[in-house]
């Protein structure tokens, strides 16, 4: 009897251990890691015109039916907004040509002090190239005056009989080649002096046919590239200011039935302003102005891990907390999803697919508690703490609920 006894404790203290063990490993979790989202309201132009939400900004928050911005309607409507996008456009052509004119400018500088660098170092090396012509011709005129002395010698030695006949003809040609060398020293001289006169005129005399250097004939290019520009200048100032007249009187007219032509912008929800687009832009009938979280209705979309899954069914309580806050969201699970690499439509439970334990699983909690635009924690992180893993306020682990039941109707049958 006493073994029984003791078999009977130890089983039920085994059991107990088990289900406290169980239960301490939920009790430590500090709960899911969870985004908060909401329905999204889409605010829509009713008809064309201009846009002031100069006020509304993203995280800002809104009630249903308040005012969140005014429609300025055009009451010239399509024609005013050409007009508006034709000046617009005019005036960046007149910025563009402005911009490029200056960088052309530029490079023409640039190219005219490389012309001029050029033409500096060409007369230089003319100069050089001329003197030393000048010493070439000095030299051939020695050398001629050299030759024409043998051969006035060779000659009055052959007069009288005292050299053969090809000595003076040796002589003769030997002054005759040295006259030649001292014309053609002359016209290299006259050559390089037409040369140094042109490069000192800026004109480029070259084998290459050209009339001026790259640089220089690349700055002209650019020189009436830069004229072609300032001609059109003139006609976009001229249409610029036509324009800018039209427009102005446009305006003038619209601001004069700026009362007679407005409408509010109302929020369709009360929660907080997600996006603004097409702030103070002229819109159409239909074009999006602005998106709103309805705070009334959230959800906190959490991810669990499989042994956690496998506790949660629809229904269940569970509390969403904010990390920046202490005041908890409580709740209830909407839907518990299956892992996003399960291929299968149907909803496995993680206690029959021993495989995907390692998965992560997407479960849903609707917030039961009523949300304003004030406290919205729409878009906020936090964790999310689920009733049947942890003890929250009046929610107990069923397990240990049920086990001082247990072990007394255990007793009673042994």
């Amino acid at each position: 009897m006493i073994t029984r006894g003791l078999k009977l404790l130890a089983g039920i203290g085994a059991i107990g251990f088990g289900i406290w063990a169980m239960a301490g490993s939920f009790a430590f979790s500090d709960g899911a890691p969870a985004v908060v989202s909401g329905q999204t309201a889409i605010i829509r132009a009713v008809q064309d015109g201009y846009t002031s939400l100069d006020s509304l900004r993203r995280g800002s928050a809104v009630h249903k039916g308040d005012a969140i911005g005014t429609l300025l309607l055009s009451p010239t409507g399509e024609n005013n907004s050409n007009k508006s996008m034709t000046l617009v456009q005019t005036k960046g052509r007149v910025d563009a040509i402005e911009a490029e004119v200056t960088t052309l400018q530029a490079q023409i500088r640039d190219l005219q002090e490389r012309t001029e660098k050029n033409r500096a170092a060409r007369i230089d090396d003319l100069n050089s190239k001329l003197a030393q012509a000048n010493t070439n011709l000095e030299a051939a005129r020695a050398k001629e005056t050299a030759a024409n002395t043998i051969l006035e010698r060779q000659q009055k030695v052959f007069s009288i009989g005292w050299a053969v006949k090809s000595t003076v003809e040796a002589a003769k040609s030997t002054a005759d080649a040295a006259r030649l060398d001292r014309s053609a020293a002359e016209k290299q001289i006259a050559t390089l002096q037409v040369e140094l006169s042109a490069a000192r005129d800026g004109t480029f005399l070259q084998d290459a046919y050209n009339d001026a250097a790259y640089s220089q004939q690349r700055a002209d290019q650019l020189k009436l590239r830069v004229a072609d520009l300032q001609a059109e200048a003139q006609q976009q100032n001229h249409l610029l200011k036509l324009l800018e007249g039209d427009v102005e009187q446009l305006n003038a007219s619209g601001r004069d039935a700026a009362s007679n032509f407005s409408v509010p912008i109302l929020s369709p929800a009360s929660g907080i302003v997600w996006s603004v687009i097409n702030s103070g832009q002229y819109v159409r009938a239909g074009d999006e102005i602005a998106r709103v979280i309805d705070c009334s209705e959230l959800t906190a979309n959490a991810t669990v891990s499989a042994r956690e899954y496998a506790a949660i069914k629809d229904g269940d309580h569970a509390v969403f907390r904010q990390q920046d806050q202490e005041q908890p969201w409580k709740g209830t699970v909407a839907w518990a999803g299956v892992p996003a690499l399960n291929e299968s439509d149907a909803s496995i439970s993680a206690t029959v697919a021993p495989g995907l334990n390692n998965l992560q699983y997407s479960v849903i909690v609707s917030l039961d508690d009523v949300s304003n635009a004030t406290n919205c924690p729409a878009g906020k992180f936090g964790r999310v703490v689920f009733g049947n893993t942890r003890s929250i306020g009046d929610w107990h682990v069923p397990s240990l609920d049920r086990l001082p039941a247990m072990m007394i109707d255990t007793l009673h049958l042994r």
